[in-house]
C-alpha cells in the first residue's frame, strides 16, 4: 500500500510526522465530503421549532423530516432546553 509522506515542518527541529497511508487519507477526505457546508443558527432553528415540535408530538417523525434541526438540538443545550420545554407543553395539551 502506497503511503504519503508529509512535508518536514520548518526550522531546526528534525521532528518526522508520521506516514500516512492512502486508504486513512481518503477516508478522512470523505467524511469532510460529508460535513455540511452550512450550520443552522439558533435564529433559524427557532422559526422552525413550532412546526418540529408540532410534528413530533403528532407524526413522531420530526427527525426525519427536518434532520438540520434535530442536528442543530443535538449540539446546542439552550435550542434544546427550548425545545423541551416546548415540547412538554404541547404534550400536556394534547392529552
Amino acid at each position: 500500500m502506497k503511503k504519503l509522506n508529509p512535508a518536514k515542518p520548518s526550522g531546526t527541529h528534525k521532528t518526522r510526522l508520521p506516514e500516512l497511508e492512502d486508504e486513512v487519507v481518503v477516508k478522512f477526505l470523505k467524511i469532510l465530503e460529508n460535513i455540511r457546508s452550512e450550520e443552522m443558527s439558533c435564529e433559524e432553528m427557532y422559526s422552525h421549532l413550532d412546526e418540529f415540535v408540532e410534528r413530533e408530538v403528532r407524526l413522531h417523525d420530526a427527525s426525519k423530516v427536518m434532520p438540520l434541526i434535530r442536528e442543530h438540538l443535538d449540539l446546542c443545550p439552550e435550542c434544546c432546553d427550548e425545545y423541551d420545554a416546548l415540547l412538554n407543553v404541547l404534550e400536556k395539551a394534547s392529552n
